[in-house]
């Protein structure tokens, strides 16, 4: 880090007694203006990721490169400098920041820290930073200071905006904080893709140990075509009389570093929206398509690759040019399909892996589905009502389907068939699935 990025916060020198009592009124009054977090945070989702951090991310601290710039820092004519430890401070004794909490303000907020929690239409993270001040020249640690940033992130489906709720708590200090305050510069796009109101966090907001600072974040995609990623970054700045400081988060190579990423489209359904692209939904197969559902299910279990399986395979990616689609549908359903003779009519060539996907068998090099698993539902009437089965070839014979195969096909019902495909296309709208996303499919396998 250079030295005019390193992280400079001054401390007040030794004050009197007239100057300890003002400050202390200051402090005060900064109390009596403030209030403890009210926001009271929704549940924790059933179904969230958690984001991985960025390969070869260690900047945990700069206090290393802080210490060794203390010589240049003090022919600079400063006196104090600050350096910041990311995560759970080493005098987590001196802090109440590890202890129970259970005012939190954001849905992630009791869980493992300095994560970034992630469901299709949120992010959320608590992080903790310990600041220590640090003498120049000799580097010794005069004071600390230690704080919580919790956030949460929430798109709009159906609209071209997003909305971040971003709360600091100043958790413990043994330092004066009477005039301290702090700011935040989020950086949304480089360009003017993204209209950002920051209020209330553009200005210096005065804060004082055990309590909290927070505010909403509003931002705007302004294109109208396409698609368009917002990878999020953070500056937080701190000031107190003799000086000021700031760290950040989101930044390259930083704690955070590209983890902060929400999308906003319109090239799914009738209207734009933004999602968070790095969580990876979960078509469930509704029950009510039971032949449909179970031939799935068995796709996935018997064929070695067990596609969209979740824990056992890889996730399938979206196919949105129909031309692909209808390549691959010609293939996997070509003319050595025929309608099982006790499939209940209209009767349809079901594929698995969907025909929408770039898993299809066509783009596993697949030329005829004459060589994918051969599965067909029959019907048999028993007094009156018509029971249904799915079987494949071979069940007769004691077979399982061939593990080896690259795709799978079913003579099946068309109102199962149209049914889970029609499901499938809302959740595209629903999870704004564009070209190439992933997603996992749920057919009752556990």
């Amino acid at each position: 880090m250079a030295i005019a990025s390193a992280i400079t916060l001054l401390l007040p020198a030794a004050a009197s007694a007239a100057t300890t009592s003002a400050q202390e009124n200051a402090a005060q009054e900064v109390k009596a203006t403030q209030s403890d977090v009210q926001r009271q945070p929704k549940g924790m989702p059933s179904d969230y990721e958690v984001l991985p951090e960025k390969g070869g991310y260690s900047q945990t601290s700069n206090c290393t490169e802080v210490r060794g710039n203390l010589d240049s820092l003090a022919k600079a004519g400063q006196d104090r400098a600050v350096c910041v430890e990311w995560g759970s401070p080493k005098e987590s004794s001196k802090t109440k920041i590890l202890g129970p909490r259970d005012n939190g303000s954001v849905w992630c907020y009791g869980q493992k820290e300095n994560l970034v929690y992630a469901t299709r239409a949120e992010l959320c993270s608590v992080r903790t930073a310990h600041l220590l001040v640090l003498e120049v020249p000799t580097g010794r640690v005069l004071g600390n200071a230690y704080g919580v940033i919790e956030q949460e992130i929430e798109t709009q489906n159906g609209k071209p905006e997003f909305f971040e709720y971003l709360n600091f708590t100043l958790v413990d200090t043994d330092m004066a904080t009477a005039g301290m305050t702090v700011s935040l510069t989020p950086v949304c796009s480089l360009d003017t893709s993204c209209k950002q109101s920051v209020d209330p966090w553009d200005k210096p907001r005065p804060v004082v140990e055990g309590r909290s600072v927070d505010g909403t974040i509003s931002r705007l995609w302004t294109g109208d075509q396409g698609n368009k990623s917002f990878l999020l970054s953070y500056k937080m700045h701190v000031t107190i009389p003799a000086g000021s400081g700031t760290w950040d988060w989101g930044v390259d190579g930083g704690p955070g570093d590209g983890q902060y990423l929400v999308r906003c489209d319109n090239e799914v359904g009738a209207t734009k929206g933004c999602i968070v692209p790095a969580f990876r939904p979960t078509f469930e197969v509704d029950r009510k398509y039971k032949e449909a559902r179970q031939f799935i299910g068995m796709v996935q279990a018997s064929m070695s690759s067990h596609p969209g399986w979740e824990g056992h395979g890889e996730p399938l990616h979206r196919e949105s040019v129909q031309s692909e689609v209808d390549k691959n549908r010609a293939i996997v359903c070509d003319s050595t399909f025929s309608k099982w003779p006790s499939t209940p009519d209209p009767a349809q060539c079901d594929e698995f892996p969907f025909a929408r996907t770039k898993e299809s068998g066509r783009r596993m090099g697949v030329t005829s589905g004459a060589s994918c698993q051969q599965y067909f539902v029959t019907s048999q009437t028993i007094e009156g009502q018509v029971y249904l089965s799915l079987l494949w070839y071979g069940y007769t014979n004691g077979e399982m389907p061939p593990a080896d195969a690259k795709c799978a096909r079913a003579s099946m019902p068309k109102n199962q068939n149209e049914g889970v495909g029609g499901d499938l296309g809302r959740k595209t709208i629903q999870w704004r699935l564009l070209e190439n996303d992933a997603y996992w499919v749920d057919a009752g396998n556990g």
